[in-house]
């Protein structure tokens, strides 16, 4: 999620384990701590662009590295706070506000390395979008009115939102992958794995995608409460096989490690060539969900196996994406 939501989140998972005299530090604490796993952003190489995607949301974000985040956020505000909280006390608000970050990110469409170091593959539950204001914007007020009247009725109806919220994102995804499979068998495709994904700030509008083998299949699909799911196919892709290039060469390894970050939905994108160059993106990701224009990719040059593959994200959003958006979310349909 977003790190505003992060810093709410870790404040109130904090909020319940302090006394009301207190409230406002563990507030502070556990916003501090829910934030703190981003700081992984700091890791990259100028050098290797794919340094930086592979690890954010990597092992400060795990649930072994809890105790060592909350350890590190507990020192550094032990010496601002030391006169009004022992160090028990704030560990614990610590804790339970750097607990909440990688839960709640391994509930987004994005995913993250929760079950690290037993496994590196992303947990990514597609419940809700990276960015929701319509999850987050009733936490702050909640929040805000829990620390400035110390009341902890705000915090019980905070995380009643959170629960009811969420479960009805995961309830939507459900409702998404059941159409979307019953959408390959009326178009007789072989059904090999299956996703569906919220796309942006909402849990109506939904990017679903469907491996067959051979090629990958798109359609967006409307999936509102009370109503007909609709659909908007988007066509389909050929799958880019980074096999292709040897892996004991640079951009060979390159390649590979893009593969495992997408989940294997790369696809190439020639509008993005330029220059002899290929641009392969992530399948997964687009502003309008039955658009095949990806959010991000790497550019390489396939006569260049010492070469690296850059990670770029050509996030030109047209006027024409936000409309079709918009005119999908409404449920008409596009032009």
């Amino acid at each position: 999620m977003d790190p505003v939501t992060q810093g709410i989140f870790g404040s109130l998972w904090a909020l319940p384990a302090a006394r009301r005299e207190q409230m406002r530090l563990a507030a502070l604490a556990g916003w501090a701590a829910g934030m703190a796993p981003d700081l992984d952003i700091l890791i990259r190489s100028r050098e290797d662009t794919l340094f930086y995607i592979e690890y954010h949301r990597h092992f400060t974000h795990s649930l072994t590295f809890i105790p060592v985040g909350a350890l590190v956020v507990s020192l550094v505000l032990w010496p601002l706070l030391r006169k009004r909280v022992t160090f028990g006390p704030l560990y614990l608000w610590c804790f339970l506000g750097y607990a909440s970050h990688g839960l709640l990110d391994a509930c987004t469409s994005y995913g993250t390395f929760l079950l690290w170091p037993f496994t590196d593959d992303r947990v990514a539950w597609n419940w809700i979008s990276v960015i929701d204001p319509l999850y987050s914007l009733p936490l702050l007020a909640l929040l805000a009115w829990s620390i400035w009247r110390r009341q902890h009725w705000a915090v019980v109806a905070a995380w009643a939102w959170m629960m009811i919220y969420m479960a009805f994102g995961a309830l939507q995804n459900h409702r998404a992958e059941a159409v979307l499979v019953e959408w390959a068998q009326d178009n007789e495709l072989e059904i090999e794995r299956t996703v569906a994904k919220p796309a942006f700030a909402n849990l109506i509008l939904w990017r679903a995608l469907v491996d067959d083998g051979e090629r990958f299949h798109l359609v967006a699909i409307r999936n509102a409460p009370g109503s007909e799911p609709r659909l908007w196919p988007g066509g389909s892709v050929e799958p880019f096989d980074p096999e292709r290039f040897d892996p004991d060469t640079r951009l060979g390894d390159d390649l590979r490690r893009f593969d495992h970050f997408s989940s294997n939905w790369l696809f190439r994108f020639p509008d993005y060539d330029a220059e002899g160059k290929w641009f392969v993106g992530d399948f997964r990701y687009a502003i309008d969900p039955a658009s095949q224009r990806p959010l991000w990719g790497v550019m390489f040059d396939p006569d260049e196996p010492g070469g690296h593959a850059r990670y770029t994200t050509p996030r030109r959003v047209v006027e024409e994406e936000r409309r079709l958006f918009r005119s999908r979310l409404l449920g008409d349909d596009p032009e």
